[in-house]
């Protein structure tokens, strides 16, 4: 396990979704996207990105609130459902590679929270997750957490 810290994320032109989401319905809305992004005549550029914000377990459902940071190759009209952002950019993060399966992720984010408190960091994002490569629940992704820059 390596922790990369001084690292950044950016990327013009993104598309912003947010939703909520049964957690384990993540992979096929990441394929579902990749899969029928030229229906809004957009093709991606890099990186699926996203984050959660909240998580709600209910008895035998945990459902998540999700923002998809999507990199396309053009501006577009926002809508209700779509927001056009010019630009995302997350820079001075610490970035932490996972591999494996996606339902695993929370397990993983403790660590990386675990390594910001231990290297006396200040968090001062959530985390993003970036989608390096999904088979499946199969996953390679990169997970960076905006740091303060100054020490605690």
């Amino acid at each position: 396990m390596s922790f990369i810290e001084n690292q950044q994320l950016c990327y013009d032109n993104v598309l912003s979704y947010r939703t909520r989401i049964s957690e384990s319905s993540l992979p096929e809305l990441i394929s579902f996207v990749r899969e029928n992004i030229d229906a809004m005549d957009l093709s991606i550029t890099g990186d699926i990105i996203f984050s959660i914000s909240e998580r709600i377990t209910d008895d035998d459902v945990s459902i998540i609130g999700v923002e998809f940071i999507i990199p396309v190759d053009k501006r577009f009209k926002s809508s209700s459902r779509y927001v056009f952002k010019p630009r995302f950019k997350l820079e001075n993060a610490v970035m932490y590679k996972f591999s494996g399966d996606i339902m695993k992720l929370s397990r993983e984010s403790s660590r990386l929270y675990e390594y910001v408190i231990r290297k006396n960091m200040k968090a001062v994002t959530e985390i993003y997750y970036c989608v390096k490569r999904l088979d499946g629940s199969n996953s390679v992704i990169c997970m960076y957490i905006g740091t303060n820059g100054n020490l605690l």
